[in-house]
């Protein structure tokens, strides 16, 4: 009788302890899964700023930090703080392409037989993500030798490289689900207006035209012939074909056109009331500052330079022919231009 009255109890701790068993392997799914989930970006993230994607997109600066490329370290990825102090190695990986949003960095690694990805050295082109905080996990959206790359709210944009195909623009979710190719056509997807690309239509007459970003075909916005289309504020500024790769400016809201210099520009950028840009000339070259309206002319420093980025504090920039060097000027009228060494 005694066996008989037990054999229920003992019945019940076992339900019991399968049950919780149970709950305890729930839980740790749903943990695992939320732990592994990438938290969607609120309507009108992008990535990093057209200007500094346009100049191979070496510094990105969001929520008060800074991740940049270092050229005195193999291009590495650093990060630093928007003065420009406490610069610390983030990852070894000699990369370009910056955007940032959340909690993660997305970066075009360019391959280094030095750094590694997965702990595994060697070739490693492609799109890849990494958290911003904690561990070392890197996570691939997309393997393939890629060019310039854009976040757009949760959905990469990029370059992709083919011997046969060539250039063409493809798009992955940021988890790296939903891979497709949304234009066979070479497109700079740089510029990003309202969710869409903005881009020089190479087979229409390098028109200025939009992207369907859901179709792919391009639609024609104005009949300028543009390289390197940067917007920022109300304007989309480029270098106009047509008229000796001049600095113009568009008005998106009286649809009017203004030329900025007179001086042919190789390269350029745009930040707060400031245009910073090269100046090609074969016996006079120059990086020049000016206002955005084209007045206050400042020369910065002579000589070729290149990959212009801005954030909020300083503009950064190489010299053509040292790539291994990296300067800074503060963005403010008088401002002396220094090396900078993180």
């Amino acid at each position: 009788m005694a066996a008989s009255r037990r054999k229920p109890k003992e019945k019940r701790i076992s339900i019991l302890i399968a049950a919780a068993v149970l709950v305890l392997i729930i839980a740790g799914t749903v943990i695992g899964y939320f732990s592994r989930r990438i938290p969607k970006n609120p309507p009108g993230t992008v990535g990093n700023t057209s200007g500094n994607l346009n100049n191979k997109g070496m510094f990105v600066e969001d929520r008060n930090e800074i991740f940049f490329i270092n050229p005195y370290d193999n291009n590495y990825i650093y990060r630093m703080k928007p003065d420009g102090t406490g610069a610390s190695r983030f990852m070894d990986v000699e990369a370009s392409y910056l955007n940032s949003a959340g909690n993660y960095l997305y970066f075009n690694q360019q391959s280094s037989g030095n750094s590694s990805v997965f702990g595994l050295a060697g070739n490693m082109h492609g799109i890849y993500r990494k958290k911003k905080t904690g561990g070392k996990e890197v996570n691939g959206v997309e393997r393939a030798v890629a060019g310039a790359v854009v976040l757009i709210e949760n959905t990469l944009y990029f370059q992709h490289g083919d011997s046969e195909a060539g250039t063409t623009l493809h798009k992955a979710d940021i988890d790296g689900s939903n891979k497709a190719t949304l234009s066979n056509a070479f497109i700079n997807p740089a510029c990003v207006i309202n969710g869409e690309i903005y881009f020089p239509d190479y087979d229409n007459n390098h028109y200025l035209s939009v992207l369907n970003m859901n179709t792919g075909f391009p639609r024609l916005f104005v009949r300028e012939r543009v390289h390197n289309p940067t917007y920022y504020g109300n304007y989309i500024y480029y270098m106009s074909i047509d008229n000796n790769y001049m600095l113009y400016r568009y008005d998106l809201h009286s649809n009017t056109i203004e030329r900025l210099t007179e001086d042919r520009v190789d390269t350029f950028n745009v930040i707060g009331d400031y245009i910073y840009y090269q100046k090609n000339s074969t016996t006079d070259p120059m990086l020049v500052r000016i206002r955005t309206n084209g007045e206050g002319y400042e020369i910065i420093a002579s000589g070729n330079y290149t990959n212009i980025n801005t954030t909020s504090y300083y503009t950064y920039f190489q010299n053509y022919l040292e790539p291994e060097k990296l300067y800074r000027v503060a963005n403010s009228e008088g401002a002396l231009m220094e090396q900078f060494y993180p």
